[in-house]
């Protein structure tokens, strides 16, 4: 029985504390979305990636065409080289 009671205390002490976005980010955010990287938006708002996009998809938040075009190139480039 000690040893679940252990487990079960040491994943609440590494769990992480869920932080809510503020006003400011979410406006960063949907300002730099459809033209910059999910990674340059999280260094922006101090965020990791996953969070940048998960919360944009929430938001309905597309990226513009331009960006995609631009996101496959820099796929190609990163894959194949140059």
């Amino acid at each position: 029985m000690k040893t679940k009671q252990k487990v079960a205390t040491k994943k609440a002490a590494t769990k992480k504390k869920k932080l809510r976005w503020t006003e400011e980010q979410v406006r960063i955010l949907k300002r730099l979305h459809k033209t910059r990287s999910n990674a340059e938006i999280a260094e922006a708002v101090g965020r990791d990636v996953a969070s940048v996009a998960y919360k944009a998809h929430s938001l309905g938040l597309r990226k513009g065409i331009r960006r995609w075009r631009q996101m496959g190139r820099e796929n190609i480039r990163h894959r194949w080289g140059e």
